[in-house]
Formats: C-alpha cells, sequence, structure tokens
C-alpha cells in the first residue's frame, strides 16, 4: 500500500510540475511577445522625440509602450507567484518523502531484528527440515521466500524514496535560483515602468500647453475624417453592389474559393508595414490626450517610421486608388466578398485593376519631419460590414 502511495505522489508531483511549466512557458511566450513590441517602440519613438513639433504619435506610443511594459510586469508577476507555490509543495512533498522514509527505516529495521534473533534461535535450514511433511516444508519454504523478499524490498524502497528527496531538492535549488531572477526582472521593469509613466507625464504637460490650439486641430481632422469615412462607405457600398450582379458558375466559384483562403489567414497575415505599431485600435474609445473627444476608428492607426514601404496583406485586385480628404491617398484591394482599405499614403506604387500578391508593395508613407503623418490607416471590410483589422493580423 505504501509503495501505491508513494508512486501515487510521485505521479501528482510531475503532473503538477508539468502544469506548472506549461503555464510558466505560455507567460514566457507572452511576456517576449511584448519586449519585441517594447523594442519596435522604443526604435519609433527615438525617430519620433527628434521632431521638434509637439505631437500625438509620442503620447500614443509612450501609451502603448506602458501597456506592453505592464504586460511584462504582470507576466512575470504571475511567475513568480507560479514558481513559489512550486517550491512551497516541493518543500511539503520533501517533508512527506521524508517522514516515509523514517518509517520505512523502521519497518526494515524491526524485519532485520527479527530475521537476527531467528537466526540466533535456529538454522533456517532446520526451520525448514524439521517440517513433519512435504506441504509444511513448501509453506515453509514459501514464507523464507517471501521474508528475505520483505527484506530486500524495504531496503529497495528506501533508496528508491532518498533517491526521489535527492531530485526533487535539487529542482526546489534550480527554482529557487529561478525565483531569484525572476524577483530581480520584476524589480527591474517595474522601475522602467515608473520612468515611462513620468516621461508620459510629461510629454502630456507639453501638450497641456497647446492644449486650445490643439483641440481646435483635432475638432477639425475629426470633422474632416467623418466626411471622409461617409465618403468611404459610400465607395465600398458601390464596389459591393458590383460584385451582387449576375455572375457566372465560374466567377462565383472563384469568390467562394478566394473568400476561404482570406478566411482560413484570420489572424495570421502580417502588418502591412514594417516595423509597425498600432497605436490607435478599432471602435469606440476615448482619446488619448483630450479628455473631452470620443474617438470612433473603423480601423486601425499603425505608426511606423518615416517612408516605410505599405504592403498588401493578401492577394486581390486594385478596386481603387482615390484621394480623399481626411485620409489622403487610399488603395482599396478587393479580395472576392472582402475588402481591405491602406490610406494615409503618400505615394501609390498600383493601379486600379492590377492583381498584386500577399505582401506585394501598394505604396509608400510620408517621408515629412511630422510623426503624426507616419501613419497608416488599415481597415478591413467584408461587404458593408466593418472588421476589426486586430483579428486578421498576426500577433
Amino acid at each position: 500500500m505504501k509503495r501505491i502511495l508513494t508512486t501515487i505522489l510521485a505521479f501528482c508531483v510531475g503532473l503538477a510540475a508539468a502544469f506548472g511549466q506549461s503555464s510558466i512557458d505560455q507567460l514566457n511566450a507572452e511576456i517576449k511577445r511584448a519586449e519585441k513590441e517594447i523594442a519596435k517602440n522604443e526604435k519609433l519613438l527615438k525617430e519620433v522625440t527628434k521632431s521638434k513639433k509637439t505631437n500625438q504619435t509620442e503620447i500614443k506610443l509612450l501609451q502603448v509602450k506602458i501597456n506592453n511594459r505592464t504586460k511584462v510586469v504582470g507576466g512575470l508577476n504571475k511567475q513568480i507567484t507560479l514558481i513559489s507555490n512550486d517550491i512551497k509543495q516541493k518543500e511539503s512533498d520533501i517533508a512527506t518523502m521524508n517522514t516515509q522514509i523514517e518509517a520505512l527505516k523502521k519497518e526494515y529495521a524491526e524485519i532485520v531484528r527479527v530475521a537476527y534473533k531467528n537466526q540466533k534461535v535456529g538454522s533456517p535450514l532446520l526451520f525448514l527440515f524439521s517440517s513433519d511433511d512435504l506441504n509444511t516444508a513448501t509453506r515453509r519454504l514459501s514464507f523464507m521466500r517471501r521474508y528475505n523478499n520483505s527484506i530486500k524490498q524495504k531496503a529497495a524502497d528506501v533508496e528508491q524514496l532518498k533517491n526521489e528527496v535527492a531530485i526533487q531538492v535539487e529542482l526546489l535549488g534550480k527554482q529557487q535560483q529561478e525565483l531569484d531572477s525572476k524577483k530581480s526582472a520584476h524589480q527591474k521593469e517595474l522601475n522602467t515602468l515608473d520612468k515611462e509613466r513620468k516621461e508620459l507625464r510629461a510629454a502630456g504637460k507639453r501638450l497641456d500647453a497647446n492644449e486650445k490650439k490643439i483641440s481646435k486641430e483635432l475638432k477639425a481632422k475629426r470633422n474632416q475624417k467623418r466626411a471622409a469615412q461617409q465618403a468611404l462607405q459610400r465607395i465600398i457600398d458601390e464596389e459591393t453592389r458590383k460584385t451582387k450582379r449576375k455572375m457566372t458558375d465560374a466567377e462565383r466559384r472563384a469568390i467562394t474559393e478566394l473568400n476561404g483562403k482570406f478566411d482560413q489567414n484570420r489572424g495570421k497575415m502580417l502588418m502591412p508595414v514594417n516595423g509597425g505599431i498600432i497605436i490607435e485600435r478599432y471602435g469606440k474609445h476615448k482619446h488619448p490626450t483630450q479628455r473631452y473627444i470620443t474617438v470612433v476608428n473603423k480601423g486601425v492607426n499603425i505608426a511606423a517610421s518615416k517612408g516605410s514601404e505599405v504592403f498588401a496583406v493578401f492577394e486581390g485586385e486594385v478596386a481603387r486608388v482615390m484621394f480623399i480628404n481626411g485620409l489622403n491617398n487610399c488603395v482599396m484591394l478587393k479580395h472576392g466578398d472582402y475588402f481591405t482599405i491602406y490610406s494615409n499614403l503618400a505615394s501609390v506604387d498600383v493601379k486600379a485593376g492590377q492583381h498584386v500578391g500577399t505582401n506585394s508593395r501598394i505604396g509608400r508613407l510620408s517621408d515629412g519631419d511630422n510623426p503624426d503623418d507616419h501613419q497608416l490607416h488599415f481597415e478591413v471590410w467584408f461587404h458593408t460590414m466593418n472588421q476589426d483589422p486586430e483579428l486578421w493580423l498576426a500577433q
């Protein structure tokens, strides 16, 4: 029974360790993703802060950076909790196994004592040959074998548990080192986070000094963008109506096949601009610096280095190349019943009717000095229904 309990304990310890390691590995992957975003963010911030003009991009980049830094801190904190709990469990398991070892030692000592006493009383052979008949001799022989085996088994059980304790103690030491390392990294990230929050407050104060001017500019841009979005909606409606015309079976099958391919790549498409960072998300949310302004974004805004190339996220046909006030140069790609739109381009490298492949260059962002112009506005549509682009892009 004790051997069974020991086996169950070892299995549970192994299972808990595997589960804990799986959670830690998952957290490590999340931390690495956040650190990768931070590295891209810091590169862009160096470019942005060179501009003498007070700009919204710096604020947004700092906010995104702080969000990612918070993810790193949170991930490390969870890892510290997991490792600490695992250390406590291992200490408890080691104590339990040490108790079992002491119990086994006592049982082993008792068996040895009885065996030694029996050897002094009489010879095992004498015990065997003094049997009245063959059946008695057979039973006595079987008893002697079981008795000898029990001595060997107790000794083996003690040795096995000692080895398991040694393994757990070694693992415990490694986990303690890992815990110390995580705590050190956690404190370092907390210090960096505090520093970045101070940078954000300082940048916010610089913007506050020009609040009236910025609010006026934002209001004008917001009205312009609302009109631009309405114009874009009309174009989307028009392009959708075109696809609803009477089609041949071959055309219908081609579109269905393309829709399937597009759907299969949900969450796998590359960012349309290299090194880009999403600084304004899809949907309705508060403006990052102006407390009384609400933003309604039908796509995502991606900050990038000035003059960055912009790429198609999926193969398709160029449905439109147009200029819309508030969105600047725009390229609309058609992917069956889906559309992707790339706005705020300084230059365009494609023309209407042209077929483009996945990751083909379709244009460039501005190479001017204003960081607020180095942003791609990217949208995804299914027929006339707006989609969250982040659900389509690889994380």
